[in-house]
């Protein structure tokens, strides 16, 4: 062989497209070796071969399109298969391949046509790549719909945390006159249970709404002592709807030390985990299976948390990977295959662990071991104060006359509220009258209760040292910082009255 046949040898061996090489008989005079590997047959067996033995198309129309390619190169033409179109070509061996496929004439020195190549190329890379393409354009977009649920849904907590204080705080004061208004018969006391009822509807609503923190953009990643089962309660509130349909669901809560977290990481990662649960269940064999959350003090001072479930399970080589970035069984578009991962990184970055075990259709159960927390509870479980509360004057803003309203109406029988809509209005109010304490709207138009307390440090530092400022739930990262930063008391709304008179009591009594 010269030099330029070997040269031309090692070019055509080095194409990504396999050639196959047949005379005008159709039988095959020479494969590449391109063509070797995706047939399956040496150049040496394949020699002599008719083509339909060497390259073998499982279809019996892709197959009469691949004689009609050759056909027509052996008379001269040049023609591809339509644009789009595969065949599937099954190697001797047994492996797939999905090909396009191009012939063309090839010509003796005279000009005639003494054959035909064939001209495969596997796009089953190229397919991969446009499905893995299309696999992270999904992830993106789910993550992009996340993303901008979670900026609804703080937006969302705000509009209806302002109306339901109102609601829960007028009818708990309802409830407390009707029964001091009204004789005690049958049917006074059927009116207070439909308050009741009520009352308990609306704190539902609460419930769920203090859920939504789990999704809000841009969480609040304070780390606090943190009661697990407590957080664990919420998400079963919020993914009840999820669950009942599939499942019955177990609440093993024993007493456990408190851990130091993020409420809306440690919510993210039980979210994750419950909802996984939910979801291996088919809907409606709620009856024949159960979703089991329980809480429970572990081993050298930790706390462990399982969830536990019936469903589906899995293999253990779906198993081996459940914590990987991006690895889902689930099809494109119905979730990211990251909440598992996310779930790893945040457990992780507690000091904690996370496991899981599985067996196919018997159920998986996610195990997650935290430190406790070395920290003190929250400042709403400080005990009540043992002086006398003497009455006090307040200044209220609030830019929401719902909620302003229904705080005056909780506080006005023990003490004087005094209600302004705005920071500037709050400012004139205290410069021409003493007030003992001030509450605030955090987010206000205009001035904001983080202005306010500034302003109010310059002028009345002692004023802004005992603000209490109340929370809708809609944070800038400004707000956030805020909140973090000075030591003033906080309450979320929904307020509860009670918990609302108490804090007020303790404050005006030290």
């Amino acid at each position: 062989m010269s030099d330029g046949q070997e040269d031309l040898e090692r070019l055509i061996d080095s194409l990504g497209d396999a050639l196959v090489a047949v005379d005008r008989a159709g039988r095959v005079t020479r494969l590449s070796s391109r063509a070797q590997a995706l047939s399956g047959m040496p150049a040496a067996e394949a020699q002599g071969k008719p083509l339909s033995e060497v390259v073998r198309i499982v279809a019996a129309e892709d197959r009469r399109t691949l004689d009609d390619l050759v056909a027509r190169a052996l008379r001269g033409e040049a023609v591809a298969r339509s644009p789009g179109a595969h065949a599937l070509l099954v190697a001797k061996g047994g492996a797939e391949h999905a090909v396009v496929d191009t012939a063309v004439p090839l010509r003796d020195e005279s000009g005639a046509v003494s054959g035909a190549l064939l001209v495969l190329r596997d796009t089953g890379p190229e397919r991969a790549a446009e499905e893995e393409r299309a696999r992270l354009q999904a992830q993106l977009v789910f993550s992009e719909r996340m993303a901008s649920m979670g900026t609804l849904s703080g937006g969302l907590a705000h509009e209806i945390n302002n109306p339901l204080a109102s609601v829960l705080a007028n009818l708990d004061l309802l409830r407390q006159e009707l029964a001091k208004a009204l004789p005690d018969t049958a049917h006074t006391r059927d009116l207070l249970e439909a308050v009741a009822e009520a009352h308990r509807g609306a704190d539902r609503v609460a419930k769920i709404v203090r859920g939504l923190k789990v999704f809000s953009r841009g969480l609040d990643e304070r780390r606090r002592p943190l009661d697990v089962a407590q957080v664990a309660e919420q998400v079963l509130h919020l993914l009840a709807n999820e669950l009942r349909h599939r499942a019955r669901v177990v609440r093993d809560f024993q007493p456990a030390p408190l851990v130091e977290a993020s409420e809306a990481h440690l919510g993210q990662v039980l979210v994750n985990l419950i909802l996984n649960a939910a979801q291996s269940i088919p809907e409606g064999e709620a009856d024949g299976n159960e979703v089991r959350v329980s809480v429970r003090p572990g081993r050298g001072g930790e706390v462990m948390l399982e969830v536990r479930d019936t469903g589906a399970g899995m293999p253990p080589e779906v198993l081996a990977r459940v914590f990987d970035p991006f690895f889902t069984t689930r099809p494109v578009g119905s979730g990211s295959g990251l909440g598992l991962s996310i779930c790893h990184g945040i457990v992780t970055s507690l000091g904690g662990r996370i496991e899981a075990e599985s067996t196919p259709g018997r159920g998986s159960a996610f195990r997650v071991t935290l430190p406790t927390s070395t920290g003190e509870p929250a400042q709403a479980s400080a005990p009540a104060p043992t002086g006398e509360a003497r009455r006090g004057r307040i200044l209220l803003v609030e830019d929401d006359a719902l909620v302003a309203r229904a705080v005056r109406r909780t506080l006005s029988r023990e003490h004087e509220v005094v209600v302004v809509e705005t920071g500037r209005a709050a400012l004139e109010a205290i410069a021409g009258a003493k007030f003992d304490l001030v509450i605030s709207d955090l987010m206000m138009p205009e001035m904001t209760g983080m202005d306010l307390h500034a302003e109010l440090l310059r002028t009345h530092p002692e004023v802004a040292k005992g603000m209490v400022f109340f929370s809708g739930g809609a944070f800038t990262d400004a707000a956030r910082e805020f909140l973090r930063r000075v030591p003033n008391p906080q309450i979320e709304k929904p307020f509860d009255p009670q918990q609302l008179r108490e804090l007020i009591r303790r404050l005006l009594t030290t």
